[in-house]
């Protein structure tokens, strides 16, 4: 073992995670964007007829760029995207909770 690697910082072994179960939480982070992305045209649609749909469209909006910031950010390693994510994610996130108040 090189002394590059000795004088590491010493890891915990629950802090260590294998190949399997990173793919797993990124296949499930995956996963709830494309559940939030059909829910989303799928409440679009219902707000056509009923405006009073805008607020969850709002909200789901908002957990959708909170998703897609983590997936920008841990899988697909671009971060200059992610901070844009989480800032029109939170504005989205907090217009719909004060639009449910209303």
């Amino acid at each position: 073992m090189s002394e590059k690697v000795k004088r590491g910082r010493p890891r915990k072994a629950d802090s260590i995670i294998s190949l399997e179960e990173a793919s797993s939480v990124y296949h499930v982070s995956l996963l709830a964007q494309t559940t939030c992305v059909i829910g989303i045209l799928a409440i679009a649609v219902l707000a056509i007829y009923e405006h009073s749909f805008t607020v969850p469209i709002e909200v789901l909006v908002g957990i959708t760029l909170f998703i897609m910031a983590f997936n920008n950010y841990k899988l697909f390693k671009r971060k200059g995207m992610t901070i844009v994510y989480v800032i029109i994610g939170l504005i989205s996130f907090i217009v719909g909770i004060m639009g449910y108040f209303k």
